[in-house]
C-alpha cells in the first residue's frame, strides 16, 4: 500500500500549475490563468505576513523608552497613567481634592513606573496640605 502511494503521478499537477483556468472550468470559475497566478500570489504573500507577525520578536517597554514626564508642559501624554496623574493634578490645582484622591486610589491599584509612583507622592504630599 505505501509503495502504491509513494508513486504519486504529479502529472495532473503540473497541469494544473501551467493551466489553472482549464482546471477550475470544472467548476464554473472563468478566471484566465493570470489572474489565477496574481490571486495565487496574494494569497501566499498574506500568509508569509502573518508569519512574519507571529514570530516577531516582542520587546519589552522599559521605563527608559517612555517620555519624561514634564508637568510644565502642555503636552498630553500617550501614556493612560500618565493622563490620569495629569487629571488628577488639574483636580487638585481647581481644589476639587476629593475627585482628584478617587483617581490617585485607582491609580495606585495599578501597576506603576517608578517615576508614576514618585508623581503620585507629590500629588498626596499636595492634598494633605
Amino acid at each position: 500500500m505505501f509503495k502504491e502511494i509513494s508513486k504519486i503521478n504529479f502529472s495532473e499537477f503540473e497541469n494544473i500549475i501551467k493551466n489553472p483556468s482549464q482546471f477550475l472550468q470544472e467548476y464554473n470559475i472563468s478566471l484566465s490563468n493570470n489572474e489565477i497566478y496574481f490571486i495565487v500570489s496574494l494569497i501566499l504573500l498574506f500568509i508569509v505576513g502573518v508569519f512574519f507577525e507571529l514570530f516577531k520578536s516582542k520587546k519589552e517597554i522599559l521605563d527608559s523608552y517612555l517620555p519624561d514626564i514634564d508637568y510644565k508642559s502642555n503636552e498630553i501624554a500617550s501614556n493612560i497613567n500618565i493622563q490620569k496623574i495629569d487629571l488628577a493634578n488639574a483636580y487638585i490645582s481647581m481644589g476639587k481634592k476629593t475627585k482628584a484622591k478617587d483617581i490617585i486610589e485607582r491609580l495606585e491599584k495599578n501597576q506603576l513606573s517608578k517615576s508614576e509612583k514618585k508623581e503620585i507622592n507629590k500629588l498626596k504630599k499636595l492634598l494633605n496640605e
